[in-house]
C-alpha cells in the first residue's frame, strides 16, 4: 500500500470509522468503540486540540469530573489497547479500508492517511469463513498491579507510611526512656544488697 499525505475528506473518514467499529476487536469492546468514535469525531469537528486524557476519560469512558490523569493511567492503558486493535484490524481485515486511522504514541489525536486500495482478490480464490464474533465482554476497570486503582494504591502507601512513622516514634521514645538517667541516689539493686 502506498501512503499519500493529502487531506482526507471527512465523509471517507466516517465511512472508515464505521467499518472499523464493525471489526471484531471493537465489537468485543464497547470501551474501545467509545474511545475511537470520540477521538475521531472530535478531530473531524475541529476540536482535536482539546483531545486530552481528561476529556477522553470524562466524555468517552464515563469517568467523573474528579478524574486525575496524573494518578489514573486508565486512558493511557486504553490508548495502548486501541492502537493494538487498530493494528490488528488493518493487518487482518483491511478489505475496503483505504483510509488508515491511527492514534500516534505520545498523544490521543487521530491521524487519517489515504492509502491505495489493495488489489482485488481473484474471483476463483476461496473466501475465508466468516469468524463468529464472541459476545461483547462487560466493561471492566483495567487491571492494576495489586488489584487497586491508583488512588487506592496511594491510600495504602500513605497508611503504611503513617504506621512506619508511628513505629519509629515509639522506638525513639523507648530508647530515650532507657537511656535517661534515673533518680539521684544509689541504684535500687545496690540499695537492697546494702541493707
Amino acid at each position: 500500500m502506498s501512503v499519500t499525505e493529502e487531506e482526507v475528506p471527512a465523509d471517507r473518514v466516517v465511512e472508515t470509522l464505521e467499518s472499523l467499529l464493525r471489526a471484531p476487536p471493537f465489537v468485543r469492546s464497547p470501551k474501545l468503540t467509545r474511545f475511537l468514535r470520540f477521538v475521531v469525531e472530535e478531530e473531524l469537528a475541529g476540536r482535536g486540540a482539546t483531545i486530552k486524557a481528561y476529556t477522553i476519560a470524562t466524555q468517552a469512558l464515563g469517568r467523573g469530573p474528579d478524574f486525575d490523569p496524573s494518578l489514573d493511567p486508565s486512558v493511557r492503558v486504553e490508548a495502548g489497547r486501541l492502537r493494538r486493535a487498530l493494528d490488528e484490524v488493518y493487518a487482518q481485515h483491511a478489505d475496503g479500508l483505504d483510509i488508515r486511522v491511527s492514534v500516534p504514541v505520545g498523544g490521543y489525536r487521530p491521524r487519517f492517511i489515504a492509502t491505495e486500495a489493495a488489489p482485488a482478490v481473484a474471483d476463483d480464490a476461496p473466501l475465508p469463513d466468516p469468524a463468529e464474533v464472541p459476545p461483547p465482554a462487560p466493561d471492566r476497570p483495567s487491571p492494576t498491579v495489586i488489584g487497586l486503582t491508583p488512588r487506592g494504591q496511594a491510600a495504602i502507601i500513605a497508611l503504611l507510611a503513617g504506621i512506619l512513622l508511628v513505629l519509629c516514634i515509639d522506638l525513639g521514645l523507648t530508647v530515650s526512656a532507657r537511656m535517661a538517667p534515673g533518680p539521684a541516689g544509689p541504684p535500687r539493686d545496690m540499695a537492697v544488697r546494702g541493707q
